[in-house]
């Protein structure tokens, strides 16, 4: 780690003499800047040689060295097996949050580093070259291990690889990249999608539709792959034009507007009668495809029922529409997230992928098909 070489340099230069006790250390500009590091860096170097009992800060001053014989002979040997212990410093970049998706999650991850780790969080917008710029600014700030939720899932952005190949502590949240010895946790997108669309065929919903965004994740593959297994499993025929995969005012950054894809949503409504249930891969999806509905005359789910994935608990609004919906443990993610990295800090070559089950909750969405 890079607050650790910074240490090392530093404690041997006080032991070597070039500096007498009572001598003012430079500052932490001027050793951010000499050693080429971020000050949150110099800081945790700091805090060690303090530790050590070689420095103490003085108001109006500044760092002084106060001895040349360290209080705790096997600092060093601490600092080196600091895997021995939790980590201190956890770095987070995510996409984007809200209610529906997000919070929970990072909820679950401070939940799970209590309060001796810090956790600094950073978020894309589902910008690739904003989201490389993140991760190598994290571990420039001296982040013992990382938590990705990557945009993408056919583009994993560099400093990852990287970190991955010299067996920095890395989790993909939310993700999978297949090919790649990197752990990940996520939840069982399939058997969400598969249930979803048994939901409805339970029903009696003889074709069903599936929505989703133009966003190539692994999650919203799998859900459609669980929609598509469903069918098969009860030997059903499954026709591509059922499915509708170019919403894009859901995707960070994307330029699309909502009214775009209600638009969409209302053409491929109307192109496709037979449809009376859909399964939405995203919360938001659900919510403009209601709005579709209604500007169509149909209502949900008298004439059209949907069920989607995900759920914002409006624990207090009584009065809010609540769909029918998949839903994810999303705070054990996050607490599944540290554990991992935890984990590889003590064994760095541990790679592990966690996949955790959904649950079908039901809602006001979802009703059998008329006639």
């Amino acid at each position: 780690m890079l607050y650790k070489q910074v240490y090392e340099a530093l404690r041997e230069s006080i032991l070597r003499g070039e500096y007498a006790v009572g001598d003012r250390m430079p500052s932490e500009a001027e050793l951010s800047s000499r050693f080429d590091v971020s000050p949150i860096t110099i800081k945790r170097a700091l805090d060690l040689l303090r530790t050590d009992g070689l420095i103490m800060r003085r108001p109006r001053i500044g760092t002084v060295v106060t001895s040349l014989t360290p209080t705790a002979p096997q600092a060093p040997a601490r600092a080196q097996n600091d895997a021995d212990r939790s980590p201190s410093l956890i770095g987070c970049v995510i996409t984007s949050f809200d209610d529906s998706f997000g919070n929970k999650v990072i909820e679950g991850i401070l939940a799970a580093t209590g309060a001796d780790t810090h956790v600094v969080f950073k978020r894309s917008g589902g910008d690739l070259a904003d989201e490389d710029a993140c991760i190598r600014a994290l571990v420039g700030a001296g982040v013992e291990g990382l938590i990705l939720l990557p945009s993408s899932s056919e583009y994993i952005p560099p400093a990852a690889l990287e970190l991955v190949a010299k067996k920095f502590p890395v989790v993909i949240l939310d993700r999978l990249f297949d090919g790649i010895p990197v752990s990940a946790v996520c939840s069982d997108n399939l058997a969400g999608g598969r249930a979803a669309t048994e939901h409805l065929l339970d029903l009696g919903h003889k074709t069903i539709g599936f929505v989703s965004s133009t966003s190539h994740v692994s999650s919203s593959d799998d859900r459609r792959n669980g929609y598509i297994h469903a069918h098969a499993s009860n030997h059903l025929p499954l026709e591509n034009s059922a499915e509708l995969r170019t919403i894009g005012s859901t995707v960070p950054g994307s330029a699309d507007t909502i009214e775009q894809d209600i638009a969409r949503l209302v053409a491929f409504i109307e192109e496709h009668p037979d449809i009376t249930g859909y399964v939405a891969a995203e919360y938001n999806i659900a919510l403009m495809l209601r709005e579709a509905c209604h500007r169509l005359g149909l209502e949900v789910p008298a004439d059209i029922s949907i069920v989607c994935f995900d759920h914002p608990d409006a624990t207090f609004d009584t009065r809010l529409f609540r769909y029918t919906h998949i839903r994810q443990q999303q705070r054990t993610l996050g607490e599944k997230a540290v554990e991992s990295v935890r984990r590889q800090i003590s064994a760095p070559s541990e790679i592990e992928k966690v996949v955790l089950p959904t649950e079908l909750i039901l809602g006001s969405s979802s009703a059998a098909p008329r006639g």
